[in-house]
């Protein structure tokens, strides 16, 4: 991951320990980053059924039912068991951290890019995830200049955030990073620390699989 250098102060977190996912509830913080090896038994799995996932799946899970929805859902393969147990064990970490029951789940393969332009989510937070494929990009709050100040700058306009930046400055998640961005709901008087991201590009013929969990 390409991480934004010489911006302070920051507004992410990042580490390889998943209690960096608590700076989250920090005010200062609007991405809070897991840096996590590859599972390459996980990413083989996605690779082999990607053509059979279909749309996907997208539903409201309690931590009681998600397991067997998932056994359910998902194509039968080598390394189904290792997702459905790191699904579980994200939404596990999800609801612990934001005192839920259910998780707000959507685990979608992706051909080509599902929002490419820069935006803020409009809810209060999410996890993101991609199990194969480039990761999600984002924008530090803090690259975000009110005048043309920057080299080559690129006009930002979001339902929160206005102003100027550099594309040198939009970093990118790794495939297995797990990142929570804080949207435009979080707190009444913080929508200013609404993460700005956007999907990546997706090569031609390449496949990507992204896991978003919405606590519920």
């Amino acid at each position: 991951m390409a991480l934004a250098k010489q911006l302070l102060p920051q507004s992410w977190a990042s580490s390889s320990s998943p209690e960096s996912l608590t700076e989250s509830v920090s005010q200062d913080i609007s991405v809070a980053i897991w840096q996590r090896e590859n599972n390459p038994i996980i990413n083989r799995y996605f690779e082999a059924v990607f053509s059979s996932l279909g749309l996907g799946i997208r539903n409201v899970f309690t931590m009681n039912s998600l397991k067997a929805h998932l056994n359910a859902a998902l194509p039968n393969g080598i390394g189904k068991l290792e997702v459905i147990e790191d699904i579980y064990l994200l939404s596990d970490m999800l609801t612990c951290l934001f005192g839920c029951k259910s998780v707000g789940l959507r685990l979608t393969p992706l051909s080509s890019a599902m929002c490419p332009k820069l935006h803020v989510d409009q809810i209060p937070v999410r996890l993101v995830n991609t199990y194969l494929g480039e990761g999600t990009q984002w924008l530090p709050n803090e690259a975000i200049h009110q005048c043309k100040n920057t080299q080559a700058p690129l006009k930002l306009k979001t339902a929160v955030h206005n102003g100027f930046y550099s594309e040198s400055s939009v970093n990118q998640l790794n495939a297995f990073d797990v990142a929570l961005l804080k949207g435009s709901a979080w707190q009444e008087g913080q929508e200013q620390m609404a993460a700005i991201h956007r999907s990546c590009q997706v090569a031609l013929n390449s496949k990507r699989v992204l896991l978003t969990l919405d606590p519920m």
